[in-house]
């Protein structure tokens, strides 16, 4: 007795057995009612669990269609390539005292840095050539 289906079956057997659908008595009724409800809810499950598996099929195939289209799209996905990973780096703004984070690349592209909690410039570009010039 595995399945659900199974050991309603088994349950309805029994109720059989004893004769409860002859009895007019009301806890007969009930529980004649009860095997019903459960052999209805087994009904239910079972065809639920069908239809996911073949939503589970469905799916897997368009997965599998939508990575053909990707490698279409994009190239074949190559594990060992190596791929550009940014860095980021930790700052603690003077001003807020929060803890933010920034790619570096940001450091080489602009020239001031605003914090994104409280806008105040965390990183000003200081023209070092142009003082080091003036000493000259």
């Amino acid at each position: 007795m595995d399945s659900l289906g199974e050991k309603i079956s088994y349950i309805k057997g029994l109720a059989s057995g004893l004769g409860l659908e002859k009895e007019d008595s009301k806890e007969a009724k009930i529980l004649i009612e009860i095997i019903d409800v459960l052999q209805d809810i087994v009904y239910a499950i079972d065809e639920l669990e069908t239809s996911q598996e073949e939503m589970d099929e469905y799916i897997q195939t368009l997965d599998e269609d939508i990575a053909d289209i990707q490698g279409h799209i994009y190239g074949e996905y190559d594990e060992d390539v190596d791929r550009h990973v940014p860095n980021y780096i930790e700052v603690v703004c003077p001003h807020c005292d929060e803890t933010v984070y920034f790619d570096e690349d940001m450091f080489q592209e602009e020239d001031d840095i605003t914090c994104p909690n409280c806008d105040e410039p965390i990183y000003t570009e200081c023209p070092e050539d142009d003082e080091d010039d003036e000493e000259d």
